[in-house]
């Protein structure tokens, strides 16, 4: 039987089980984020689009690093998979959450999870896969970022205490943000510097330890942005300032 691949960390993530889906294709409400690998050649393909978003553009960080084929390739078992699982007969939750669990137990599942290094909930049926997961581990935290506002709000009453969403500024559904306070708490924004964070009162997380809180924080803008942007003239400016300019980087 296949099963789901893990990592079990990177530049800025240790201790804990990372899951990824392939960037862009799962992400239907990104917005000025918006990145494609190509699944063949691993080609880059920037899509921002500002329609309905609050944050300023931004590449997705994690969509570069499918450039290299054996990141790209497990990002598409992962999707390809659950996407067969879902169609076998009988639901297609179970499906979906039996395969997870069994991937988990074959990884030798630590204390946390992260779900989508890379990636999004790509459907509801997908998402509540992850919560009845949750479910039944319920000494394992589970978080995940995510741009899929309207999901979370038809979740919202299901979601057990150890699956932490932090809601992702930067997508097409920005605007709920501020009509479900009550709802959306922990909310992650993208800056260009950390003088704009502290004038906003958010303070940067750099070790997702803020995903767990229950208020707004930032996160630096990083990682190898669009040539010619605003994203990418601020991190140069960091580094001539010899400030921070990303994970595994010197300051």
């Amino acid at each position: 039987m296949q099963l789901l691949k893990f990592s079990t960390g990177n530049g800025k993530l240790s201790n804990r089980l990372i899951f990824s889906l392939p960037a862009g294709y799962t992400c239907r409400q990104a917005g000025v984020c918006k990145t494609l690998a190509d699944r063949t050649t691993g080609k880059i393909k920037d899509l921002p689009n500002d329609s309905g978003t609050i944050s300023p553009e931004y590449r997705c960080f994690a969509a570069m690093a499918e450039t290299r084929p054996n990141v790209r390739n497990a990002r598409w078992h992962n999707w390809t998979l659950l996407r067969k699982t879902s169609k076998y007969a009988g639901d297609p939750v179970n499906n979906m959450g039996a395969l997870i669990e069994m991937s988990l137990v074959l990884n030798q599942v630590g204390s946390l999870v992260r779900i989508h290094e890379s990636g999004d909930f790509y459907n509801l049926d997908y998402l509540r896969a992850w919560l009845q997961v949750a479910r039944i581990n319920s000494d394992i935290k589970f978080y995940a970022y995510t741009k899929e506002l309207k999901f979370w709000l038809q979740v919202a009453n299901e979601i057990p205490s150890n699956f932490y969403l932090t809601a992702s500024v930067g997508g097409r559904l920005d605007h709920l943000l501020t009509q479900h306070p009550q709802v959306f708490q922990r909310i992650a924004h993208v800056v260009y510097t950390e003088q704009e964070a502290e004038d906003n009162g958010w303070e940067i997380d750099h070790d997702d330890s803020h995903c767990f809180g229950d208020k707004p924080f930032a996160l630096l803008v990083h990682g190898s942005q669009r040539a010619g942007s605003d994203a990418q003239k601020a991190i140069t400016t960091r580094k001539k300032n010899g400030e921070w300019v990303g994970y595994g980087a010197k300051r």
